[in-house]
């Protein structure tokens, strides 16, 4: 598959580490910023090129990996080069699906799609949602490069996106915060960095593993961990008093309502 990334960022090098386990793949990656690119040289099965021109006609599946300022010079430098063959796959947050196709052809194969960091280490979550040009084998293309990196979650609808963006697109900076605010308890009992660490990523891990495994629900698990007089009880009672829950729904609401506001700003 020759695989074309317009954007040298973060998420761009966890694509390109996902996409090379697969031997077959050659990629093409172009970026403004000359040292991003070097940093890619000498990665086999992968080229730098600066012009977006280029990429795109030694491309079939066009990861289009910039900010969504730069989205509308990009294609207009592709535009022509699209046809309806490629599939152009775009990540850019609040970018809607309509407008990049107003920016193209009618033909156009476009899959608007939310990766979030932790595809860095091939642990990722892919919200996506092709449009009605895209036929099955499209969509089978795109995901079997998709599962090198993570998981693939298809919306029903583009609306969607923006609460997509805050659960996963944005989650893991949320749940970093909750670990940062545990490291930092940790330290002012004393314990060591490499020991909390251990502890808090272990425990976050440990009962991530028994959502998966075990159907229950959050609230009937707190019950189970929480002895009547007990220390979970204690805790629990003080984020119940400070309206945790409400706290992290107004993070999310807040996270969705500014991934709508980029999308009308791109009308």
């Amino acid at each position: 598959m020759k695989i074309g990334i317009i954007g040298s960022g973060n998420m761009a090098q966890s694509l390109i580490r996902g996409f090379r386990t697969q031997n077959t793949n050659k990629i093409i990656c172009s970026d403004i910023d000359p040292n991003k690119l070097n940093t890619l040289r000498g990665l086999k099965n992968v080229k730098t090129t600066k012009s977006n021109v280029v990429l795109a006609n030694n491309s079939d599946i066009i990861f289009l990996c910039v900010k969504p300022d730069a989205i509308s010079l990009v294609l207009k430098e592709i535009k022509e080069i699209l046809n309806a063959k490629k599939i152009l796959v775009s990540i850019a947050a609040g970018a809607t699906t309509s407008y990049i196709q107003k920016q193209l052809n009618p033909k156009s194969k476009i899959i608007r799609s939310m990766p979030n960091l932790p595809c860095l280490v091939l642990s990722g979550v892919f919200g996506f949602k092709p449009n009605k040009n895209c036929n099955n084998q499209d969509i089978k293309v795109f995901l079997s490069l998709v599962k090198t990196v993570g998981i693939a979650v298809r919306l029903k609808k583009e609306a969607d996106f923006n609460h997509i963006t805050a659960l996963s697109g944005s989650g893991p900076a949320f749940l970093a915060e909750y670990i940062d605010a545990q490291m930092t308890y940790a330290k002012s009992k004393g314990i060591s960095s490499k020991l909390a660490k251990e502890l808090i990523l272990n425990t976050i891990l440990g009962t991530v593993r028994y959502f998966d495994e075990i159907s229950i629900k959050p609230n009937e698990f707190v019950k189970m961990v929480s002895s009547p007089g007990g220390t979970t009880e204690a805790g629990i009672s003080v984020l119940k008093n400070k309206k945790f829950i409400n706290i992290i729904i107004k993070c999310l609401n807040s996270a969705s309502s500014k991934s709508d506001k980029i999308s009308k700003k791109l009308i």
